[in-house]
Formats: C-alpha cells, sequence, structure tokens
C-alpha cells in the first residue's frame, strides 16, 4: 500500500482523463484487440526490432535498457515511445529524479497530449506505481526511470515482472545506471548500449552512435544487434537535415561542445 492515500486517486483521474481523450482516436479503448494486433511495442528502429526478434518490446515484460549515465538509453526510450504513441498506444513516464524535459522529448517526436508523467518520491513507490499501471491494461508502453543514484529492491522488481507478465498488455522499460546489475537480474529483456562514435556537423556534436547488443530475451533467441543513431534533442525535429548531414567520428577525436543558443 501506498503511505500517501490521495496519490492514487489522483494518478487514476489522470489516467482515466487520457483514457477518455483518445477513445475517438482508438487509443487504449480497446486494449485486447490492440494486444492481438500488436504483440510487441516498437523500438523506434527496424533495426532493434529485428534484433529482438519479436517486432520490438515484449509486452508483458520488464526490459532493461544498459547503458551508463550519458549512453543513450534515455533518448532509445523517448524514440520507442513516440514509436508506441505513432501506432496508437498509450504511454507513460514514471520520473523518479525529475529530469524529464518536456521540450527534449518533444523534439524526439513524443506528443506530451498522449504521455502520463508521474514522479514518485522514492524507488519503491516508483515500482508500486508501474504495477498499477500494467494492471489498468491500458497502457502500451512505460518507462521506470529510477535516476542515476538509486537503488531498486529486487523483491519489489519480481513482483513487477510477475504482475506484468500476468497482465500481458504494458511493456515497462527500466532505465536504472546505478541499480543495472540488479535489475539485470530480473528483466526478462536486456539491451546493452555501447557508444562506437559520436556524430558531428562541422565541429557541433548533435548524437551518438551506438551498438545496442540483445544480451537477453527470455522469449526469443538473444544474441541479436543492431546500430543506432541516436539524436540529441537539440536537433532531429527542429532541423530535419540534421540527420542526413550528420558524420560519425572516432571516440578519440571528440570536437569541442559550443553553445549556439540558450
Amino acid at each position: 500500500m501506498l503511505t500517501d492515500a490521495p496519490v492514487l486517486p489522483s494518478l487514476a483521474s489522470a489516467l482515466e482523463t487520457l483514457r477518455n481523450r483518445g477513445l475517438g482516436l482508438r487509443r487504449g479503448s480497446e486494449a485486447p484487440m490492440l494486444e492481438q494486433a500488436r504483440p510487441s511495442v516498437p523500438t523506434g528502429h527496424a533495426s532493434l526490432d529485428a534484433a529482438l526478434g519479436s517486432e520490438g518490446w515484449p509486452r508483458g515484460a520488464l526490459s532493461l535498457l544498459d547503458a551508463p549515465a550519458g549512453g543513450g538509453a534515455s533518448t532509445l526510450a523517448m524514440t520507442s515511445l513516440a514509436a508506441a504513441q505513432a501506432a496508437g498506444g498509450l504511454t507513460a513516464w514514471l520520473d523518479l529524479d525529475g529530469t524529464l524535459d518536456p521540450a527534449v522529448a518533444t523534439r524526439l517526436g513524443v506528443s506530451l497530449d498522449w504521455l502520463l508523467v508521474v514522479r514518485p518520491r522514492d524507488p519503491a513507490e516508483a515500482i508500486e506505481l508501474a504495477a498499477w499501471l500494467g494492471r489498468s491494461g491500458l497502457i502500451d508502453a512505460l518507462v521506470l526511470d529510477l535516476g542515476e543514484r538509486s537503488m531498486p529492491e529486487r523483491r519489489a522488481l519480481d513482483r513487477l515482472g510477475s504482475l506484468l507478465a500476468r497482465s500481458g498488455s504494458t511493456s515497462a522499460l527500466v532505465l536504472a545506471p546505478a541499480g543495472r546489475t540488479v535489475v539485470g537480474v530480473v528483466a526478462g529483456v536486456r539491451v546493452v548500449l555501447r557508444r562506437t562514435a559520436w556524430l558531428s556537423v562541422g565541429r557541433d556534436l548533435v548524437g551518438q552512435r551506438v551498438e545496442a547488443s540483445v544480451e537477453r530475451h527470455r522469449w526469443a533467441l538473444a544474441g541479436g544487434t543492431a546500430e543506432l543513431d541516436l539524436f540529441f534533442g537539440e536537433g532531429r525535429r527542429l532541423d530535419p537535415l540534421v540527420a542526413t548531414l550528420a558524420y560519425p567520428r572516432p571516440l578519440e577525436d571528440r570536437p569541442a561542445l559550443r553553445v549556439v543558443s540558450a
């Protein structure tokens, strides 16, 4: 049980408002039919969908985006939510440290109108709220962002994984730079991100190229890899030429960052 009783009614009201708003667009209105039509949630990257062997993140599962801070996990999570929304799904972000930047999310393709943002007080509440959202059956994909310092409890994660498996409707992406080892034991899917190059336009960094390795997948053959170009939030939506003009630079040849606007 949550110690702060008003949290759940408030969250329930926000979720119901989101659902009602989506009825006209068939978002969140027919969960069983949507699950049958889309057994997986797209990642936003066709090569990673193929590497996962299931056309994306599996529903009813915890998926760990295993990367150090700044390694591209948040960007990949945002593009995955954007892809889920484009497919007609409802999404949520549990933001423990309050670091989600709405402007960056928008630039990476996330529609804030279809994103439920929750700010838990601690890891235990974050995990419990993730379970509550999964149990609702209305959320297609959620991001459980445990921050850079929090260490989640394995028993709570085990319960969350079991609940998601029983509901079978929600794909939960976990960001936990400090708790990667704990989450990695519980997660049904583990994708490791390794930076291989910076992406640059002239002397300005605009993103990073990463190798995404599927090192664990309980429901498919693991071992697939994908090369992803992950752009910083300051470019892709504002200037569509950024992606076409960017070229890789070796990691040891990192250009200086320049502030071009504030």
